[in-house]
């Protein structure tokens, strides 16, 4: 193992175990066995170090959407399999919930939060553009129905302050998708 992917394992482990607040770059030397030099010659600060691990969490999500999306399956599965993963994976990922814990009180907090924000939102957005190519949805402005479809994850994922049932949360999301909320 590299130096570099001792420091990233290291890093992983203690944000995960610890939170990023509670982790300083000596006790990274110190656990991965290297200098702090050495850690800044790969990372130019801790901040750094976060946004490598956003980057991470958000290349897993993406590439298990795809993975889902190459499914011989209808489209309307697609997206309930999609909406359960990504409630599944932010339920289990420990890097994500201690970022969402404490994200707000971090230096770095805006950056992050704009690169979830655009990354997400454009993925959904080309989502629902080649939807609406394949003639699964209506046509509709992909901008503001990303924006809105990554609102209702976001709250649910991250503001929601209550036991969440994830079959019963992605069944209600399915049937706003599907069917609206007017009779």
């Amino acid at each position: 193992m590299s130096k570099r992917e001792q420091v990233i394992d290291t890093a992983r482990k203690l944000f995960s175990e610890l939170g990023y607040r509670k982790v300083s770059m000596d006790e990274i030397a110190r656990v991965s066995g290297v200098t702090k030099r050495t850690i800044y010659t790969y990372f130019k600060d801790k901040d750094d170090l976060i946004k490598y691990f956003l980057y991470e969490e958000l290349n897993k999500m993406k590439f298990m959407t795809e993975e889902i999306d190459k499914k011989d399956i209808s489209f309307t599965q697609k997206i309930h399999e999609n909406i359960m993963m990504l409630i599944e994976y932010r339920t289990n990922s420990k890097l994500l919930s201690e970022f969402s814990n404490v994200h707000k009180r971090l230096r770095i907090a805006d950056e992050c939060e704009e690169i979830l924000n655009q990354t997400f939102q454009n993925e959904i957005k080309k989502k629902l553009e080649f939807a609406i190519e394949e003639g699964h949805i209506k046509p509709c402005d992909t901008d503001v129905v990303a924006f809105v479809i990554y609102k209702i994850y976001v709250a649910l994922m991250f503001e929601w302050d209550k036991p969440l049932d994830k079959k019963l949360a992605t069944e209600r999301i399915m049937n706003i998708l599907e069917n609206g909320l007017f009779i």
